[in-house]
């Protein structure tokens, strides 16, 4: 009621304001007199007419009572404004429509047109606020409503115009979104939903962005589900393959994975038909048979598991390598249709399958004959397999029997000789054993029982070499025993090089050798010594500490160390006796560290490097001090 009365009194005020316009229009055209009276005429009228609505609570309810045909100006205006201030599209059509019916050259003409044109530009606003919502088609519908008279108008078809290509700049890039969505192409298709948060429109900038980005944290989730598949199909393997399967159609035809799941079920597919049919070529039969059971019915495989699983069967059944079974795989590979991509290899087969057959055959009866074990009827075997020719199926089994057929005949043969030759080596004695030699040395090399022949004559010579040698290495033993290596050495050299005994002799014989040489460099030491001189000293310890200390001269080497040792350190202390201590100290450090005279070197070097070291100041005393300066005053003292 407050605005009602409002814009009563801004009417009022607005209508007086004409009249007072409209009198001063006329005053050149009538008396002043009679232009007063109209003047207070029509301003008490308006007046009054404002004061009455004022006044009338209810007046305002009245409106849609009123005859409009014989409605007065003012109450179209007063009806009119009432309508507008509802704010909503439909009430300011209808106050424009209300005071539209005012005659064109009605006074108040040029004050309403003023409201229609306020009225339109409001219009216009609510369509814009209907754009912004989202509401595209209210917002055009309402923006045609406007009159096409009211300047507001002039902008409807630009208005129009520019909220269509917001809306179609929008749709596209929903477009572009999806699809790369279903490209999986995440980062381009954020970019691209952040653009529709700069068309200008809050709905697409919230509502329609809110969605976008929605869908595509949903399409990565649905993708990172295709993440273990991926895995599984690349870490390889028929267990993986069909992991990766279940894995890729849990996702749904909806899913914007779901293209990028089909993807992967064909390169799965594409992969397990390569795989089943390099098993086919490899004649890998259980394995194909095993891979066509699991195929799932999803892969729509089902005209390949059955040619590969008929041709597993044939495969397998020939693997049994009976006639039955070969006669069995030719009547599964049989069902293998011309169109099939298998059919040249079931013909291939076949083939070598009848071919089979007949090597079977003789294969079986030559077994039989062999089982016998007596040479005639391995020899006949022989023969019987020979029939097979070389490049028939069982050909390399054919030459294998022949091979073993071969070797019982040669055991059978051979084995007589090798066993008269072991009782012949049973005395034991060098004679004996050379006949048994003898004897296993008739058995060829590319007989049965020649390793083991050869076995028993290695043995039998190693015993006749040592009988032979055990007597030398024996003496040779006792000289050394006794300290004679020169006469162990010369006897223990008749054992020759490859003889059973020599590398224990040789053992012997470096060790010997190394006491012969041990006194020989002690004597030589000993020698060298005899000058006493620093250098021979020093020369003669060199050459014992070379000797090794498990030869029967450590004894003496110990002494003579100790002896030479003691004799440097004479030569030291003599020099130090002359105070020349750095030499002195230079022919210590020369005793090694394993002689008695080590300790007594070391304490002695230590107090020669005291006496090096220089003296310390010591401060005079008084007395000395005034005897020092009396003898600087006094030069005849």
């Amino acid at each position: 009621m407050r605005s009602a009365s409002q814009s009563i009194v801004r009417a009022s005020g607005k209508l007086q304001n004409k009249a007072t316009q409209f009198l001063e229009q006329m005053q050149s055209k009538i008396s002043l007199p009679i232009g007063a009276m109209i003047l207070v005429v029509l301003s008490g009228t308006i007046g009054f007419t404002a004061t009455s609505l004022l006044l009338q609570p209810s007046a305002g309810s009245s409106c849609p009572k009123i005859i409009w045909i014989v409605a007065s100006a003012s109450k179209r205006l007063y009806c009119a404004q009432l309508e507008a201030d509802k704010k909503t599209t439909e009430s300011l059509l209808k106050a424009i429509a209300l005071v539209e019916a005012l005659p064109k050259d009605h006074p108040l003409r040029p004050q309403v047109d003023q409201y229609v044109e306020d009225w339109a530009e409001q219009i216009l606003d609510l369509a814009e606020k209907e754009f912004q919502a989202g509401r595209i088609e209210n917002a055009i519908a309402t923006v045609k409503k406007i009159p096409q008279k009211a300047k507001a108008y002039q902008l409807v078809e630009a208005r129009i115009q520019k909220w269509e290509s917001i809306w179609r700049e929008g749709e596209q890039t929903l477009t572009d979104i999806e699809t790369n969505l279903r490209q999986s192409n995440w980062n381009y298709a954020f970019r691209l939903a952040v653009q529709l948060l700069n068309l200008g429109n809050d709905y697409w900038a919230t509502v329609k962005y809110n969605q976008a980005v929605q869908k595509i944290y949903l399409a990565r989730e649905e993708s990172s589900q295709l993440d273990k598949a991926f895995a599984l199909y690349k870490r390889g393997g028929v267990e993986n393959w069909l992991k990766a399967i279940s894995e890729a159609e849990k996702i749904k035809p909806e899913s914007y994975a779901y293209q990028e799941a089909k993807n992967l079920l064909s390169k799965v597919k594409d992969t397990l038909i390569e795989y089943a049919n390099n098993l086919a070529q490899k004649e890998q039969w259980q394995d194909l048979k095993d891979v066509a059971r699991q195929i799932p019915e999803s892969l729509t495989l089902e005209k390949e598991v059955e040619e590969w699983e008929a041709i597993a069967n044939a495969g397998i059944n020939s693997d049994f390598g009976t006639v039955e079974g070969l006669q069995a795989a030719i009547l599964s590979a049989e069902q293998i249709e011309p169109k099939s991509r298998f059919y040249a290899l079931s013909q291939q087969m076949i083939q070598r399958w009848n071919l089979e057959v007949e090597d079977v055959t003789k294969l079986t009866q030559a077994r039989e004959k062999a089982q016998v074990g007596d040479v005639q009827n391995l020899n006949d075997a022989i023969e019987q397999v020979k029939l097979i020719a070389a490049g028939h199926p069982r050909y390399q089994e054919a030459l294998g029997e022949i091979r073993r057929w071969t070797r019982q005949i040669q055991v059978i043969e051979d084995q007589p000789i090798l066993n008269q030759a072991r009782e012949i080596a049973v005395k034991g004695d060098i004679e004996a054993l050379q006949t048994a030699i003898a004897q296993a040395s008739t058995i060829g090399s590319s007989r049965a029982l020649y390793q083991e022949a050869r076995g028993e004559i290695r043995r039998w010579q190693e015993t006749i070499e040592r009988q032979e040698d055990q007597p030398i290495l024996d003496q040779a033993v006792s000289l050394a025993n006794v300290r004679d290596y020169v006469a162990a050495i010369q006897v223990a050299q008749q054992i020759r090089r490859g003889r059973v005994l020599y590398s224990e002799t040789r053992s012997n014989v470096r060790r010997w050798q190394q006491e012969v040489q041990a006194q020989k460099d002690l004597q030589q030491a000993e020698a060298i010594a005899q000058t006493r001189t620093l250098e021979a000293l020093s020369r003669a310890l060199n050459i014992a500490q070379n000797i090794p200390s498990a030869t029967d001269v450590n004894t003496q080497r110990m002494e003579s160390i100790d002896r030479w040792s003691y004799q440097l350190l004479a030569l030291a202390s003599e020099k130090a006796n002359l105070a020349e201590y750095n030499e002195a100290i230079t022919i210590a450090r020369r005793i090694p560290s394993e002689s008695a005279a080590y300790s007594a070197a070391q304490s002695q070097v230590k107090i020669w490097k005291r006496s090096l070291e220089p003296l310390p100041l010591v401060e005079p005393t008084n007395e000395e001090s005034n005897r020092l300066n009396l003898d600087e005053t006094n030069p005849q003292n």
